[in-house]
Formats: C-alpha cells, structure tokens, sequence
C-alpha cells in the first residue's frame, strides 16, 4: 500500500492575528524594499531561508511538515487581509514516491531528485473559515478536514499553489481568480504576487500547465488569436513542451496563422452558411474606430472593450427619466439628478457612499423621498457627460456611486454629436456578458467547432492549427537568462564564493545539474573546498547524497592548498567525483533508465503529461488519442499496438 504524505496546514491559529506579528502589503509583498538587504545576495536557498527569517512558524502536529505563513495586507479600511502559507516537504523523510511527475511532464526527467521542495499555498477566504486544516497529498490534490456543520471545499480551496525545488526550478500548479472563488482578489494581482516571489528568489525556471479558462472557453487558445501567446505570456511564460509531437515552430506557426486569418475572406464562406457571424462582426466594427483587417484584431478589440463596458446596460438620458409610476414630475427628478451629480464632481470622481452623497444633497433638495429614489434609480445612467457608476463594495457591503467621464470610456467618440448618437447607444447597451457571449459564439463557431461544409479551401487549415495551440499546454519561464555569476569581491566578510559544477563518473553531461555557489572560508584549503562542495550538493539534491568531490578539473593542486592563492572569488570551477553505493535508489526524477518507451503515432517519444496507453507484448506506450480511445472513455485492461497487431495476424492459424 503506498503511503500518501500529508503536507497539513492549520487554520486555527490562522484566523486571528498574532501579537506583534508583522504585515505585508499584498501588492507589495517580495519587493525590493520589503526585506532589505536579505534578498539581494547569495544563492536561491539563501534567498529562501531569508524570506522565511520574515514569516510566522505555524503549530503543525508532530510528524507533520513545518509550515510558515505571510499575513498579507489588502485593506487597512476595513482591515482585510490574506495568508499565505509556505510548507518545507523533506524529500528524504517522504514516505510516498520522490519523483516529480510535473518535472517528468515539462521535460525535466534528466534532473536529479532534489532534497526538498517548497510549496506556497494562499487559501481561499472560506477555506480558512470554514476547515480545520488542508493537507496535500503527493499527487498534488487537496483534501480538508471540515469542523463540525462546516462544508467541505472542492478543488478550488487555494487561490495559489506553487512548488519550488530547492534546486531553483519549480511549477505553478493553480491560480484562481473570482471564477475560481477568489472574493478579493483577481487572477493578474494573484499572478503578480507569485512573480515577484520568483523574481525575488532568483528562481531558475517555472513551468506552468495551461489549463485557464474564461467561461467555456480556453484562453490558451483565445489569447493565441487575439496577442500571438497565450494568457500567461504575459508574466514572460514561452512554449515550454508541446503534447503529442508538437514542436515550438508548429506551434508558433499555428498561433501566426490564427492571429492573421483575414476576415474579408473568412465571413464570405461562413455566410454562404447562414451563420450570424457577419453580422456579429459588423456590430464591432461599427464600435471600433480602426478597421477590424483580421481575427486577432476582432478578438484582441473583445477583449479589450471588455474591460471598458459596465456588468449591465445603461440608459441614455440626459438624466434619470421618471417612471410612470413616479410621484414626481420628470422636470423635478432630472434636477435631482443634476444635484446629485454635481456633489459626485466635488468628490474629484472618487467612490462616495450612498449616504455620504445623500447627506450632501439634502442642502439643495429637502425632499428625502424623491433623493431616494433617484438614488435608486440613477445607477448606470448618463447624465452630460458623465456617467453615474453604482456598485456594492464587496468588503463593506453599502452602496457606493462614482462619476465616470463619458470619453474615457467611449475614445473616439463625441457623445454631443448627433452621427455618433446610434453607435453610443449600441455600446451602452452591450453588456460584458453579451460581449462574453458574442466571443463565445464566434470561438465555438470558427475556432472549436467549425462547420464541416465551411471548412474547406482555405478554411480546412483552422482546425489543424487550433489542434496545434490546444496541444500546447506546458510553458515555461526562465528567470535566469544566462545567470550572473557570484559576486567576486573577498570583501570583509572573509568568505570566498566560488560558481561550481560537478562531474560525475560515468554520467552523461546533460543529466548534471546546474552550477551552484558554494561559499567557504577565505583561508579555507582545497581538501575543505572540496567537503563543503560535497556537502552543499548532497543538501540541495538527495539524489546526491552519497556523491564524493576527487578533485577539481584543470587545477593541479594538493588537499592542503589553500583556495585563495588557486582561485579568486567569483572564479567557476568544476569538481570531478563519484557516487557511492546508492542501493538502487531512484537519483532522477525521470528514472534512473529502464523508463517507459514511447514511440507513438504523432511523433512522440517522450512523456508529456497526456494518457498514454502501454502495448501489452512490446511494452511500448502510446497516447489513447493517437491510437482511437477517446479521451472520456476508460483504458481497456488489454490493449495491442497496430504493429503487434498485424503481426499476430499474420502468423499461421493453428487447427
């Protein structure tokens, strides 16, 4: 039976603030001027055990991993914050299985098993109210412990969760924004944070699978029309490893191709096809004021105008027109309303509580009545120029009105000039979720499920090229770029700190692992340097635990040399050495050989992450897509490859 270690984080202690405890702005947080000089120098572990210096140890019960949290500061007016939890995992002490299937998944088999992996947890605000604690098992899923008339939580109990490597390398394993049960906070402000934690850290590489989605439809894919990279492309995340055989230039062609689609010569097939795509595209191009050439500019000016539009449609009125059921003539509401809206202009077009506003009209109008209800009713109004905002503070909950200038809204508009009357008003009432809608209709229509009859000629490559973008889910950002080397001054500290790599017996050159910063004394002798190089790798990777330094490649030099009159600070060495007995234990995170062969259809040779399906004679594994088991059904307990197959056919029948 395979044990499943419990990564535990207790929300007890967690829900209150602790004396004394210190606070971090979120927007902030891992910013240069947070921790001072701690951040600034030395290796990534000396970067993380520094930023750890600054966090609160959580009680964990015995047995369990150490855990560490951050309270992050979102408002001070109310008082609203967030915690975000580090857990230390111990490789070594871990009773379930060491590998990293993410790191197998991304590429990164040939690295070796490191020592310890990090993982940085920010839980949804219920989660935290609601359970008693939320343990991750190995496999990367979630569990929670509920209190008693409590609710359990699904998958979506953590807003973040990031693993790092004490080697430097890691993966973002989940974001969620207000779709994914966040109350506060939105994907981008979520993906900043984990930014500038890498960033601050020195991280080597991130890989991200990309899974995001906006509604039904995949961003990946969406953003591949409308910017040429996808959504997290925007945090510097590239193609990292495509699925099923594809490549970085058949997907960078793919994602060319989409983006540059023309639209002259695409809704003339989809019209002969009596779909309302040309119409649905003449809507915004009627809004936008450049001409809409190709399909990432349709997509790219969606999204855009998206941001610019209000959740529901606005009336277009010179002010709040009564109804007919008013007791108040139209003349006296529209004064009201033009009161109103004055006050609004004092309040330098800030958020004003609906009784703050109220107070301060009250000086023009006595009517208390007919203020309330212009209040009611003046949400999402035009009035002049201005646009009247209404909206529910998510934290305080009381209503809160704000002026919008009409032409920062709609540029490129005149909203007093009669041409342009017809278009105000069509933008006025779409909505976001018309918007979303229309964005759909054109994605499921053109991208994801195009007609048969149209997709030919010219068409027939849309589907092949959306397959491409689909099957590119691993990216990757590196943080490094060529990583600077150590600092090279002895300085007064007295220490020297030297870039090294190791050379192993009998390994191949790419399953080594990075150079890492070793710092020893400055009187420290050859013999010391090549312990504490030992003992530093032997830390950083388990995989090396048993590896003994012999000596140091192009440098004829003696144990009892000292380092400083061979080498300056700053100099890059390579230490040459061996493995001990290792009792057979995995070093790599792909295997130590002997893995699955993968020889399939589509090109694949490697592990990518996806199904796979292994031949029960040959023992060679296959994804179920490329051999005809769709992705809903379940794998057959007995399976064939095509080779096999035929093979076995063609031998005699016996009688």
């Amino acid at each position: 039976m395979l044990l499943m270690a419990r990564l535990c984080i207790p929300f007890e202690g967690a829900r209150k603030r602790r004396r004394g405890e210190q606070s971090f702005g979120f927007d902030s947080f891992c910013d240069t001027g947070n921790f001072s000089t701690h951040l600034l120098t030395g290796s990534f572990q000396d970067k993380l055990k520094a930023l750890l210096m600054f966090a609160h140890p959580e009680a964990v019960a015995q047995g369990e991993l150490q855990c560490h949290s951050f309270q992050l500061e979102l408002h001070r007016h109310p008082p609203t914050s967030v915690r975000l939890f580090v857990l230390e995992e111990d490789v070594g002490a871990s009773t379930c299985r060491r590998r990293c299937r993410y790191c197998v998944s991304v590429g990164w088999g040939h690295h070796i098993i490191c020592s310890k992996r990090f993982h940085f947890v920010l839980p949804t605000k219920d989660t935290v109210s609601e359970v008693q604690t939320i343990s991750l098992h190995s496999n990367a899923e979630w569990s929670t412990k509920p209190t008693a008339g409590s609710k359990l939580v699904n998958t979506n109990c953590c807003l973040l969760h990031g693993i790092l490597h004490s080697n430097g390398f890691g993966h973002l394993l989940r974001i969620n924004g207000f779709e994914g049960g966040s109350h506060f906070l939105s994907g981008h402000q979520i993906m900043d944070l984990w930014d500038r934690i890498c960033t601050a850290l020195q991280v080597r590489k991130i890989s991200v699978i990309d899974a995001s989605t906006k509604g039904k439809m995949e961003l990946r894919l969406v953003h591949g029309v409308a910017y040429g990279e996808p959504w997290f492309g925007r945090w510097g995340y590239r193609f990292g490893r495509g699925s099923y055989g594809v490549t970085e230039q058949m997907y960078r062609r793919s994602v060319d191709a989409l983006h540059a689609l023309p639209l002259p010569l695409l809704l003339p097939h989809l019209a002969c096809f009596g779909h309302e795509i040309p119409v649905m595209v003449g809507k915004y191009q009627s809004l936008c004021n450049q001409v809409l050439l190709t399909l990432g500019d349709l997509f790219r000016f969606m999204i855009e105008l998206k941001t610019r539009l209000p959740p529901h449609s606005m009336d277009y009125h010179g002010a709040a027109i009564a109804e007919a059921s008013c007791r108040w003539s139209t003349k006296r509401v529209e004064m009201a309303a033009r009161v109103i809206v004055e006050q609004l202009k004092n309040s330098e077009l800030r958020w004003v509580t609906r009784q703050e506003i109220r107070d301060a009209a009250r000086a023009h109008i006595g009517d208390t009545g007919l203020l309330d209800y212009v209040l009611k009713t003046l949400g999402n109004h035009i009035v002049g120029n201005y646009i009247v905002r209404r909206t529910v503070n998510p934290i305080t909950k009381v209503l809160e009105y704000c002026l919008e200038d009409i032409s920062s809204v709609f540029t490129g508009h005149d909203s007093k000039a009669s041409g342009n009357h017809s278009k105000l008003r069509i933008r006025l009432q779409l909505t976001r979720a018309q918007l979303m809608r229309d964005m759909f209709y054109l994605y499921k229509h053109i991208l994801r499920e195009p007609s048969s009859a149209a997709a030919t000629g010219m068409l027939d490559a849309i589907p092949v090229a959306v397959r491409m973008v689909m099957d590119t889910k691993q990216l990757v950002k590196d943080y490094q770029q060529g990583p600077p080397p150590p600092e090279k001054a002895q300085g007064s500290d007295g220490y020297l700190k030297l870039s090294c790599s190791i050379r192993m017996n009998g390994v191949d050159v790419e399953r080594t692992p990075p150079h890492e910063t070793v710092v020893v004394p400055a009187r420290a002798t050859i013999g010391e340097l090549k312990r504490e190089v030992g003992r530093h790798f032997g830390a950083v990777y388990w995989g090396l635990k048993t590896f003994v330094p012999d000596s140091i490649v192009g440098v004829r030099c003696r144990d009892s040399d000292l380092v400083h009159e061979l080498m300056p600070s700053g100099s890059s060495i390579v230490v040459e050495g061996r493995m001990e007995e290792a009792d057979g234990e995995e070093m790599y995170e792909g295997g130590n050989g002997g893995s699955k062969i993968v020889v399939c259809p589509c090109g694949g040779k490697e592990e990518d992450g996806e199904r796979m399906i292994c031949c029960d004679i040959c023992e060679v594994w296959q994804h179920t897509r490329c051999v005809g088991i769709p992705d809903e059904d379940d794998v057959p307990p007995v399976f064939l490859c095509g080779r096999c197959e035929n093979d076995m056919l063609a031998l005699p029948t016996i009688w």
